[in-house]
């Protein structure tokens, strides 16, 4: 009598921790040992006889789909779609392929979420990367053409080409490259700038308007005068420009 009463304890403690035993913060295969643990500890409380072997056979299915109805409910719910998969099944699959195929949910879930944080990372890098070279950018020239710094699209070889006195020398720098660049393109506006301008070449016809003076003003603006004393004969005196 005592035997029965300390055995009927043991079942009911063992059923108690069965009931409310949750995954949580394990992984399924923790979870899962735990309760093969407890179903091993249960079977050995019970010592059944079957007459016939069609209702063992029978007991057996339905204590294995009790199993699995507790094994799923203690999932995370994070796991509902799988559990749902296969409650929906006919007949209950046994509870070793039950635990085969949350545990693979699982695993993809892991893959997928790990992708997911490294393309996060990713991406906050590459805005962090953005952020510098636009700083870059601000810091110092930067041609819009061939998206290097030190330079601008006004001045990029690649577009306008080298300068003619351009030498290049071992290891020099492409901002002093770039300054002889400019450079030149100075040297070439003031090159082409008139020595004379149209007013003034006006204020020296002006000027020169006398008796004396014979002047003619060409198209272009180049004066031509000349100076002729009384005589016949040209001395020192004599000048024309």
């Amino acid at each position: 009598m005592y035997s029965d009463i300390e055995n009927s304890s043991q079942i009911f403690n063992l059923k108690t921790k069965l009931w409310k035993s949750r995954q949580e913060d394990r992984d399924v295969t923790t979870y899962y040992n735990q309760m093969v643990t407890l179903w091993q500890e249960l079977d050995l409380c019970y010592e059944d006889e079957w007459d016939c072997r069609a209702d063992s056979v029978r007991y057996k299915k339905r204590e294995e789909n009790d199993r699995v109805y507790v094994f799923l409910a203690g999932l995370n719910q994070e796991l509902d779609e799988v559990r749902g998969r296969i409650l929906g099944r006919k007949p209950l699959p046994s509870i070793r392929e039950v635990f085969s195929e949350v545990r693979r949910e699982e695993s993809r879930r892991k893959v997928m979420l790990k992708s997911k944080a490294e393309d996060e990372v990713e991406t906050s890098a590459l805005v962090s990367k953005g952020t510098d070279l636009d700083g870059d950018k601000r810091r110092k020239p930067w041609c819009e053409h061939c998206k290097k710094s030190w330079h601008t699209k006004d001045t990029c070889w690649k577009l306008h080409g080298k300068p003619s006195n351009f030498k290049k020398k071992n290891g020099g720098d492409s901002k002093v490259l770039q300054t002889v660049n400019e450079d030149s393109q100075k040297q070439q506006i003031d090159s082409e700038t008139p020595a004379f301008t149209k007013e003034q070449l006006s204020q020296l016809y002006k000027l020169f308007k006398s008796p004396q003076f014979s002047v003619t003003e060409p198209k272009s603006f180049t004066p031509f005068c000349s100076f002729a004393k009384n005589g016949t004969d040209h001395g020192e005196d004599d000048w024309m420009c």
